[in-house]
């Protein structure tokens, strides 16, 4: 059978079943005895007391004060989190981060030197600390006390550690100031008298608050950032952050070419597609196929911002146009939302906040109407990279309201990647680093099969979870090989040459777009994303630089199979607290040679953005059993209940071992991807175990409640010519290829 009509299977999931499996683990040896760490601890209380009687009673609403816990690295798993104690002496847990340590001991014999733990924001009062410090010295070993052994250091949360980083060209500037547990409004009126004493004016109505985070612009001296600091509530200082520069890409061509537009409609009008950017020109040639929109908030538009504007929904419409070809049909009606004016970029001191409320607002609107959107893009966003410690509202507010997977959006990387590699300036921006969205870097060409990044494309890793960013590269255009899109520069109707992660990301999107219009309803939006992630190749190129790898524009390829290769899609529910088993469909009848196996899960959870370390609220823990006739058979005789597993989703078969991970490893990603070959002899009814984990602030969640998945797993067996026809005929009853309903052509 000819590949084009080797289609994608569907409805894996009528092959899965709930299966229960006994944990297993115990207890661990602490790297230190229990006296060791009460002695280590007192000291490290003395010293914070120490420091938290210097800070001004003004400076502790409710004498509250804010002290740092940093957790051994193999301690950091949410039965681990040491709730139990932090409520026996009146503290609570606010926040957490991050960080990199060489632990004093280890407890175990072979250990790395340096590993990736989590350090917890704690607060109380400035007595709750003291009366630990004086009762501590009692304690004996207990279920609570025990987790003195698992604590690496204590200290006061000082000045000096909220603060970021600060321009040195002027001294009056705007901060942002991000507090945290500000449930009390009181808390945020002593902030304001505090700020006003310092001579700092905190613009309170501008306040904006997120899941337990407040962001409040602050006019200040930075001179007295350090003392605005000591407010116990202040987790980050800041300067306020600025737009991103919207000129076309970092190039741009003096090419031009006349285009010949289609005269079609939208290939699928049903589906509900926005692109939030700098608006449209007037009498541009798009109208046919797009709702331009203006929020009544915004200024002038600006001429440049338009063009941008016009080249993104360009590329969302046709992707990069061809001299030889004419457009392409375009798949959607786009909603063009404007939500830049004549202040972005010339340091409007509220754009940062402007601009994402303007998006939220029709986001939220399409919602409260009962007409959310199925796809998204942003090819816009802060001019400043992921920030391992903190999330900003831009990326929180989005995966808030992305979780779930019911819209599919796309955001560009960023084009910063020539900034300088050893202070992060040249990683992903946000909100390309949320975990609910796919971020799109840009490589050289998608049709060769000799590629690279291309030198302005952000580069990785993201925030621990969501390491894996750019999620994966398209073109996107470079000096020698532009990206052509439409322009309002000349008269006519033309086509320019630019260059810029801008324009990858509507390319991406406009290939998820394909898929579903021509497969309809048998495609959700975390299906799309984990199809567009599991056709990715990465090639001979690093993760931290593409990610997954080049993401796949042509349809063709995308949608259909090799006559040695079976693609499997499940989409469903992941139970709580059962395993879900999903078997690899793995044909009747005997196989010869080598079979690869290729899976890649997908979920898109809920988020804590007050917990950067413990951000996403699900993860998934996967065994694989090759082998149904295989089984473990333990010291004591007793054989294992359900079949031998054999490691599959781990840093080597998932090529991701340039990242540096915690001892949890991959658990709490939204994205799983994993290739593994195996002798087909040992091969017998293959599945997939898989294990969702629930928290809530890095805490075990109280009432879970189960999560959309999107499962796709494919075999290939280079000797076995007909395998997909023979898994056809397998699962003809259960698995159905999903014909598209018109075949349509994606690339000139």
């Amino acid at each position: 059978m000819a590949r084009e009509n080797n289609f994608l299977l569907g409805y894996g999931e009528r092959l899965t079943a709930p299966v229960t499996i006994k944990s297993g683990g115990g207890d661990k040896n602490p790297p230190y005895d229990f006296d060791t760490a009460k002695w280590q601890v007192a000291t490290w209380l003395r010293t914070a007391n120490n420091q938290f009687q210097t800070l001004p009673s003004e400076a502790c609403p409710n004498d509250q004060v804010t002290a740092i816990i940093t957790l051994h690295p193999r301690y950091v798993s949410k039965s681990e989190f040491p709730s139990d104690l932090l409520n026996s002496v009146g503290l609570r847990a606010v926040g957490g981060r991050t960080k990199k340590i060489k632990p004093r001991e280890w407890g175990i014999t072979k250990h790395p030197e340096e590993a990736i733990t989590d350090e917890l924001l704690v607060m109380g009062s400035r007595k709750a600390f003291s009366s630990w410090s004086e009762n501590l010295n009692g304690w004996v070993l207990s279920n609570v006390s025990k987790h003195l052994t698992h604590f690496e250091e204590l200290t006061a949360f000082s000045s000096e550690q909220k603060i970021k980083a600060l321009p040195d060209t002027t001294n009056d500037i705007v901060l942002e100031v991000v507090l945290h547990d500000t449930e009390n409004p009181v808390v945020i009126e002593q902030f304001m008298d505090f700020a006003t004493k310092l001579g700092a004016q905190a613009v309170v109505q501008r306040a904006k608050q997120t899941k337990g985070l407040t962001f409040i612009p602050v006019y200040a001296d930075k001179n007295i950032a350090k003392k605005l600091a000591m407010f116990s509530f202040i987790r980050v200082v800041r300067a306020m952050p600025t737009m991103r520069p919207l000129h076309p890409g970092p190039t741009r061509s003096n090419q031009y070419y006349q285009v010949n537009l289609p005269t079609e409609v939208a290939l699928d009008p049903s589906l509900r597609v926005v692109i939030f950017d700098g608006g449209l020109p007037q009498n541009n040639p798009v109208t046919p196929w797009v709702n331009y929109i203006e929020p009544a908030s915004l200024a002038n538009p600006v001429p440049e911002l338009s063009e941008h504007g016009l080249n993104v929904t360009s590329a969302l419409l046709f992707g990069p146009l061809n001299l030889q070809s004419p457009a392409s049909r375009p798949l959607c009606h786009i909603d063009h939302v404007r939500v830049l004016d004549d202040r972005t970029g010339t340091g409007g001191d509220f754009e940062y906040y402007d601009v994402l409320d303007r998006i939220l607002e029709v986001l939220d609107d399409a919602k409260k109407a009962n007409q959310p959107y199925d796809f998204m893009n942003i090819s816009l966003g802060p001019d400043i990279p992921v920030d391992d410690d903190d999330v900003t509202r831009w990326t929180s507010d989005l995966d808030t309201r992305l979780a779930g997977g019911n819209t599919f959006a796309t955001v560009a990387a960023g084009n910063a990647g020539q900034r300088d590699p050893l202070s992060g300036l040249n990683r992903v921006q946000p909100p390309s680093d949320a975990v609910n969205v796919l971020c799109i870097g840009a490589c050289d060409n998608d049709r060769l099969p000799v590629w690279k990044r291309t030198a302005y494309s952000c580069v990785g890793p993201g925030r621990r979870p969501g390491v894996v960013k750019p999620d994966g590269v398209v073109f996107g255009g470079d000096n020698n090989n532009p990206f052509f899109v439409l322009t309002s520069r000349t008269g006519g109707i033309n086509a320019a040459g630019v260059a810029g992660t801008s324009f990858a990301a509507p390319y991406a999107l406009r290939t998820a777009v394909a898929v579903k219009a021509q497969l309809g309803n048998d495609f959700g939006a975390m299906a799309l994303r984990a199809l567009l992630l599991h056709r990715a190749d990465r090639g001979i190129h690093s993760p931290v630089e593409v990610g997954w790898g080049r993401l796949e524009t042509d349809y063709d390829r995308l949608i259909t199979c090799d006559d040695d290769e079976a693609l499997v899609i499940f989409q469903g529910q992941l139970p709580v607290k059962e395993h879900l088993r999903a078997p690899v469909p793995l044909p009747d009848g005997n196989l010869t040679g080598f079979v690869t196996i290729d899976a890649t899960l997908v979920i898109s959870p809920e988020v804590d953005p007050s917990f950067p370390n413990a951000y996403t609220r699900a993860g998934l823990e996967i065994a694989f059993r090759p082998n149904s006739d295989k089984f473990n058979t333990y010291d004591n005789g007793k054989v294992s209940a359900h079949a031998a597993t054999k490691s599959f989703f781990n840093a080597k078969n998932m090529k991701i071992s340039e990242f540096e991970l915690r001892e949890e490893g991959h658990k709490w990603e939204p994205c799983l991807k994993a290739s593994q070959r195996f002798q087909a002899s040992t091969l017998k009814d293959p599945c997939f175990d898989i294990y969702y984990h629930n928290r809530y602030e890095g805490m075990p969640q109280d009432d879970p409640k189960p999560i959309p998945y999107a499962l796709v797993i494919s075999i290939r067996a280079p000797k076995v010519s007909n395998l997909y026809d023979r898994v056809v005929r397998t699962y003809m009853n259960q698995l159905i290829p999903l014909q598209p309903k018109t075949r349509i052509q994606i690339r000139p």
